[in-house]
């Protein structure tokens, strides 16, 4: 669903474009067959303008391709760019069924004699996604009602979720810089300072919502995230060295648990605490295509009671640790366009493997329509686990795609001795 989400959603930016002309270019055949994908870099471009017209009041030609015509092209009243939309809701229902609309009927006659009373197609009943059928059944509505481009964009299915970023920390890896980056808004991100020991996801997350810098549907998603890289530089601690209790600030393992008050204030002001260390200002840095604001407030801390260090109940070969392949080398960064064999290549270069195994992950990305880095930044933690990749892998891409360094290990091969054997639960053979 994620490629058809990536397709949905450039189409309507090549719609948005026609559409904010003056007058407006009205295409009048968008269908599947007119839609165009780069194949290396699942690029879509929208082809066939030879039907398109600029709008100078009310179109009265009938002319397209039935399935994707809109009940107005056949009156005498006259249509706008809106039969675009509608066209673009038949191509999200074949998209994701993978039938031709109005497949049941034999010729233009029946198409026509459905669309006119409004009946919709019978492949619309096989939709599941209640999202998706909402916004397809949108697309099909009267024109009065239908809505714009620039106003599906906004659809929750079409949504694109925030991304939360480790952009650098100190030696200690108790100050960090994070940003959050929302892709689909202009490339709008937020960039703050993060102190593990004094700040928690929570009360960070809660403040930037009631300053109005991240909406507050947000809220637990980004806290998430926040928490997910608290969690992942406590993991990276330890295994850099075993011997090292963790850390006793302990990582929230859910999101969702802050909750707030009142309404959006403009001003915070900071609850005065008898113990524990002062606030920690909170400075962030809000990039958009308008400038860059930067804005500082204090952020109260928690204090939060520490726990008795756990020791790892997974071990694994000392040879084959991963931090025998991190090292200070700066990582390279892949833009989204990047092609993915590009990417599997040098990861795999990086690790040590060799071009038939960097194929192989090729091959499987491939079957899932990752063509690009792009759509691999994409891919949800469940997407991952449905590639077929091996865990060692799919955590070898991962730590590239954020930017984590890596280098070429020297690998002792494993012996057959019980010393050797790493025990039940551990990380699988590196060299798989």
């Amino acid at each position: 669903m994620k490629i058809v989400k990536r397709w949905s959603r450039q189409i309507l930016k090549g719609l948005i474009y026609l559409h904010s002309h003056n007058p407006p270019i009205i295409h009048r055949d968008i269908k599947c067959d007119n839609i165009f994908i780069n194949g290396a870099h699942g690029e879509v471009k929208i082809g066939d303008m030879g039907t398109a017209k600029m709008k100078l009041g009310k179109k009265y030609t009938v002319i397209g391709t039935p399935e994707f015509m809109a009940p107005e092209m056949y009156e005498e009243k006259g249509y706008n760019e809106k039969v675009d939309i509608y066209a673009f809701g038949m191509c999200l229902l074949e998209m994701v069924t993978g039938e031709y609309p109005y497949g049941e009927c034999k010729n233009a006659a029946q198409i026509y004699k459905k669309v006119s009373q409004g009946i919709k197609p019978e492949s619309l009943k096989r939709v599941q996604d209640s999202e998706v059928l909402d916004l397809i059944n949108n697309c099909l509505t009267p024109e009065n009602e239908r809505f714009t481009a620039q106003q599906i964009m906004d659809h929750p299915f079409l949504t694109v979720e925030p991304e939360v970023v480790l952009i650098k920390a100190d030696d200690k890896k108790t100050q960090l810089t994070l940003q959050v980056v929302f892709k689909g808004m202009d490339k709008l991100s937020v960039k703050f300072e993060f102190n593990v020991e004094r700040d928690t996801a929570e009360e960070v997350v809660n403040e930037m919502i009631e300053e109005q810098v991240l909406p507050e549907k947000y809220q637990q998603l980004i806290t998430h995230e926040i928490n997910r890289i608290l969690r992942d530089i406590n993991k990276q601690s330890n295994e850099d060295d075993p011997n090292k209790e963790e850390h006793k600030t302990p990582w929230p393992s859910q999101a969702g648990t802050a909750t707030f008050h009142g309404g959006m204030s403009p001003h915070l002001t900071p609850h005065k605490s008898s113990h524990g260390p002062s606030p920690t200002p909170i400075n962030l840095e809000i990039d958009s295509p308008n400038g860059t604001i930067t804005q500082s407030y204090p952020v109260q801390p928690t204090i939060m009671p520490t726990e008795s260090p756990r020791k790892n109940s997974i071990s694994v070969a000392p040879p084959h640790e991963w931090s025998d392949y991190e090292d200070t080398i700066p990582a390279k960064e892949y833009p989204d366009g990047t092609p993915i064999n590009q990417f599997v290549n040098d990861t795999a270069t990086a690790i040590n493997r060799n071009a038939d195994k960097a194929n192989d992950w090729s091959e499987k990305l491939k079957s899932q329509d990752v063509l690009s880095v792009g759509d691999l930044r994409a891919l949800t933690d469940q997407d991952w686990t449905q590639i077929g990749l091996t865990v060692f892998a799919i955590r070898a891409l991962k730590n590239a795609l954020h930017g984590k360094t890596l280098r070429s290990p020297h690998i002792v091969p494993r012996t057959n001795s019980a010393a050797s054997t790493s025990t039940s639960g551990g990380e699988e053979n590196p060299q798989e």
